[in-house]
Formats: C-alpha cells, structure tokens, sequence
C-alpha cells in the first residue's frame, strides 16, 4: 500500500512537456509507429471530455490538497514517539485509509467538472462497469497467491509462523474488507485511470512508463522500503505498477487490475504479513524476516499464473484488445 503524498515532485514528468515541448516532440517521434499501432479504447476516453494537459495538473494537484487534508487525522491514532499506531490495527487501518477517498473525491471532481466526462470513462471503455470480472479476477489472485505461498512455505518453512488471534483477526478481517478495496481502487483510478489515460492519450507507451514510474515513487517512504533497499522496493512496485498498466490496456478497461491490486492487499494484510509492513496487522500467518527478492520471484510466478489462467479460460484476449 502507499505512503501516497510521499511524491509531490513525481508530478515533473508532467511539467516536462509544458516546459520542454522539444523534448517531448522527440519522443513522440521515436514511439510514433507504435502509437499508431496502439490506439486503445479505454485510453481515448479521454478525449471524451476536456484532455489539455494543464487540467491534468489542476486534478493531480486537487488530489494532493484533498488527500493530505483527509489524511491529517492519523496524528491522533499514532504515537509521536515510535511512529507507530498506538490503537488496534482495525482502527489504525479505518483512519490510515480516509485519505484515500479524499483521493477519490478528488478524481470525481476533476473528472466531472475539469474535464467534463463521466466518472465511468475513468473506469472502463465498456457500457457498464464489469463488477463480475472485477470479483473475478480477485478471486483467482488471491487463489493463485495462496498456492504460491504453500509452494513457499514448503521450501522456507523456517520463515513462516502461525500468529492468528481470533480476538484481534475478526475486527481487522471486516474493516479490511471494506477499507482495503478502497485504497486500492483509489491508487487504480489515479495511477491506471487519470495518469495512464491523460499522458497515454497523447503516447500510449510513455502513458504507461510514467504511471508505472510514479506508482513506485509513490511507495518509497513505506517502511518496508528503508529495509530491503530503493532498488529492489522501487523495482517491485514499478513492475507491479507496469503489469497492471498493460492489464487495464489489454482489457480496456480497470477491473482485472482492480481486482487484483485489492486481493493483493488484502491477502498481504490478513493471510501473510511481513515485518516492517505500512499496515502492521494481526495476520494468520506472518514471516520472520522480510526476503525481498524471494517475495519479488513468488509474485513474479504468480503474474505468470495469473495471466495463463485467464488466457486459458478465454478471459483475456492480449493481442486483439491492445489495438482496440
């Protein structure tokens, strides 16, 4: 999950094209034949509504504004000392996440009165938003992650430990439910949404190289990042940030990724957590130490799995829905 408002200068991407149109030419002369190769249904829906670049920055500044206020309330339920929560991890997490819809109350109100489209365009290129698909797609990570982790288990049983406490695990397991699937959602129609859309609209490929690169830096301050090191947290986040781009492309549309980013979450916050975690929780099982790489090559078989599952059950068509 993100330490979100860590990130404000990751917004100078953006300003590069005001400030450096030369540049930017440039690139677009380099990705010129893929561009047209690329037009993809979900992407043009920005320009359904007003696209100017500027009116990007005016919705992403909004969305900084309106999540540091929404986020102010966690200073009540942190302790100033250790920097940790200083209340049950249920209540840590419904007050940690409020920032979260500050960020989609944002996206609502820059969609619907700065560029002028519905708030559906930011979700999906079809008639009617997929629910089914959605709930799909995180039924299968979370299965597929589940037997990942036994495969894991099995080869490093030394890692794992049995920490479920009912008393402290039924709480957390409601409001992670709830809450979880809004943090993700919200990163999902910032990132995958509002960026990919607004930069992808004028290079499909740059679109998804930025929006991955900034859902990275959006990660660095979380805790587990100090841990582990930059290259290898960044690496992980902007991969998982690029795998969900391409998803959203080849699917036209968001639910697959939402799908997955929220079981990803929710799996990580109440199956297996890991040390030094941005949501400390009462997880059923919990690891000793923090491997990263190892963490890294398990999510790397999952994606694999993953898109074979749904390549096998014809849900996912890469070929024919990138060009579309």
């Amino acid at each position: 999950m993100a330490s979100f408002f860590c990130f404000v200068p990751s917004c100078l991407p953006l300003l590069l094209y005001q400030k450096s149109p030369y540049f930017y030419r440039y690139i677009l002369s380099i990705h010129s034949n893929c561009s047209s190769c690329m037009q993809n249904a979900f992407i043009e829906l920005a320009k359904t509504g007003k696209n100017n670049l500027w009116l990007y920055l005016a919705g992403f500044s909004l969305v900084l504004v309106l999540g540091l206020i929404f986020s102010a309330p966690v200073i009540f339920v942190t302790n100033p000392i250790t920097e940790k929560p200083s209340v049950a991890a249920h209540w840590y997490l419904s007050v940690a996440l409020l920032q979260f819809i500050g960020v989609m109350l944002a996206l609502w109100i820059a969609i619907r009165f700065i560029h002028q489209r519905s708030f559906s365009s930011l979700i999906s290129s079809f008639a009617d938003i997929r629910w089914k698909r959605m709930l799909l797609s995180a039924g299968i990570w979370i299965g597929l992650s589940f037997l990942v982790e036994i495969g894991l288990c099995l080869l490093f049983p030394e890692m794992y430990h049995y920490s479920l406490h009912w008393k402290e695990f039924l709480p957390a397991f409601v409001v992670g439910v709830l809450m979880i699937p809004i943090q993700s959602s919200a990163e999902e129609l910032l990132f995958r949404g509002y960026l990919l859309q607004g930069i992808g609209s004028r290079n499909p490929w740059l679109g998804v190289a930025v929006s991955s690169i900034l859902f990275g830096l959006a990660h660095s301050a979380n805790p587990e990042i100090e841990k582990v090191g930059l290259v290898w947290g960044l690496s992980y986040y902007t991969c998982f940030g690029l795998f969900a781009a391409l998803l959203t492309l080849w699917d036209k549309g968001l639910e697959l990724a939402m799908g997955v980013h929220a079981a990803n979450n929710i799996y990580s916050f109440l199956v297996v957590s890991y040390p030094d975690s941005v949501l400390p929780s009462p997880s059923i099982f919990s690891l000793s130490e923090l491997n990263f790489p190892l963490m890294i090559a398990g999510w790397i078989v999952t994606v694999c799995l993953y898109l074979l599952v749904m390549k096998r059950g014809g849900k996912l068509e890469i070929r024919q829905s990138i060009h579309d």
